[in-house]
Parts: C-alpha cells; sequence; structure tokens
C-alpha cells in the first residue's frame, strides 16, 4: 500500500508541477548566484526561506499531495475495490499516510539542501560551515510535512471539498495567526516550525521570535500532533460506510 502511494504520488502529470514547486528555493539561490547579488550569504537564505519555503512552499506540496489521499479513493469510485483486500480501514489510512510521507520528502529535501550547497559555495565556504542551519531547516520540513500531512489527510476524510478548507487553514491561518497575541499562535503549526529554527540556529532572522517553547518541545508537540490527526483520521474512516457506486 506505501509502495504504491508513493508511485501513484510521484508519477501522475500532477508531479511535474510539484516538483517545480519544490525547486524554488534552489531556483532562487541559484538566481541571486548567477546575478552576483552582493547580499547573498547564509543569513538571506534564511531570510528568504522562512517566509518562501516554510509559508508557500510546504504548505502547498503537503496539501496537493495530502488531501486527495483517500478523497479521491471515494470520488473515483476505487475505494470499495481497495476495501475487499485483507487490511482494515485504519491500515489503509496509516499506509497511505506513510507513502505521502516518503513523497513529499522526495519532493522537498533535495531542492532545499542543494538550495543551500549554492549558498554555501556561492561565499567560498565549506558545506558543513552553516550546518545548523541546514539541520534546522531539515527537521523543520520532515515535521512540518509530518504535522500538515496528518491535518489535511484528516481533513479529507471529514469533508467533500478538503482543498478549499486547506487552503484557508494553510494560507489564511497560518500566515495571520502570528500576529495574534497571546497565546493563540500556539494553535498553528507554524509556530512549532519557527520555534524549532530559532532553537537550532545560533545565528537566524528568527532568533527574536517571541517564543518559549525550545525545539526539542516543539518538535515533540508537531510529532504529537501528526499522531492525534492521524488516529483521528483513522477513527471517522473506520466508522464511515462505503459502497460501490453503480
Amino acid at each position: 500500500m506505501t509502495a504504491l502511494t508513493v508511485r501513484y504520488l510521484l508519477t501522475t502529470r500532477r508531479v511535474i508541477a510539484m516538483a517545480l514547486f519544490a525547486a524554488v528555493p534552489l531556483l532562487l539561490a541559484g538566481s541571486l548566484a548567477l546575478a552576483r547579488v552582493p547580499t547573498f550569504d547564509i543569513l538571506l537564505f534564511q531570510v528568504l526561506m522562512v517566509p518562501l519555503f516554510l509559508q508557500v512552499v510546504l504548505i502547498f506540496v503537503t496539501l496537493v499531495n495530502a488531501a486527495p489521499l483517500i478523497r479521491e479513493e471515494i470520488e473515483d469510485n476505487t475505494l470499495p475495490y481497495l476495501l475487499t483486500r485483507p487490511i482494515g480501514k485504519p491500515a489503509i489510512v496509516a499506509w497511505k499516510y506513510a507513502g505521502y510521507l516518503v513523497a513529499v520528502l522526495v519532493l522537498l529535501v533535495p531542492p532545499l539542501v542543494l538550495a543551500y550547497g549554492v549558498t554555501e559555495a556561492y561565499g567560498g565556504l565549506a558545506l558543513g560551515t552553516d550546518s545548523d542551519v541546514l539541520a534546522g531547516f531539515l527537521v523543520a520540513t520532515v515535521l512540518g510535512s509530518a504535522a500538515y500531512g496528518a491535518l489535511f489527510l484528516f481533513i479529507s476524510v471529514v469533508l467533500r471539498k478538503p482543498l478549499a478548507v486547506g487552503l484557508l487553514v494553510g494560507f489564511v491561518w497560518e500566515s495571520i495567526v502570528g500576529s495574534i497575541p497571546g497565546n493563540v499562535p500556539k494553535f498553528s503549526v507554524i509556530y512549532y516550525l519557527r520555534s524549532i529554527l530559532k532553537g537550532m540556529i545560533d545565528v537566524g532572522p528568527l532568533s527574536g521570535f517571541p517564543t518559549d517553547v525550545s525545539a526539542g518541545v516543539a518538535a515533540g508537540v508537531l510529532v504529537g500532533l501528526s499522531v492525534a490527526f492521524l488516529v483521528a483520521a483513522m477513527a471517522v474512516f473506520q466508522r464511515n460506510e462505503f459502497r460501490q457506486k453503480a
């Protein structure tokens, strides 16, 4: 099931658009290097990647790949055939989620690492010079993909039109929640992703980010959110009845 999901997500025509979108960080870093921008360094890399990669690329790629996992099976009337196999409904959700996570990391990680490599090469630095920056963004990418994927998967199991709601959550709520005072920002994924970057990177644009959550705690919260939304999706899917359409 996992292998089939990975193959489906990485072989449909949609993957071309997803790969191009995921490559935006690399294209941007390459463009800055080719233009010989004098201020292009690891700090500018972070300044650009936090809003561009974490709040646009990551959310869009996870939404487009996670939302159809179950919903497309339902709409295409292929789910009844899938349910005839000797595998329970919760297991279907779990294995499809695992396949999703593999697929999105294949799409997101290489361009991010290459963009970091271009930045270091442009400054004449060794690849490991700012390893804390690379490590921070890799951890944020993995945990962000897991958390957003589980959230969007849950939405797709509950609602008929998950993309619309996913867009509202990903690009409206996650964008404006940081400007709300008090503890409200803690009810968002991006808050914990930024907390991870602040805790893992010695010098960066998020050094002044107002958070009382350490990188370790933020990582634990994101893991917990991922598990909670995945279990909730499995529970809702288990209760639903699906019949083959005429």
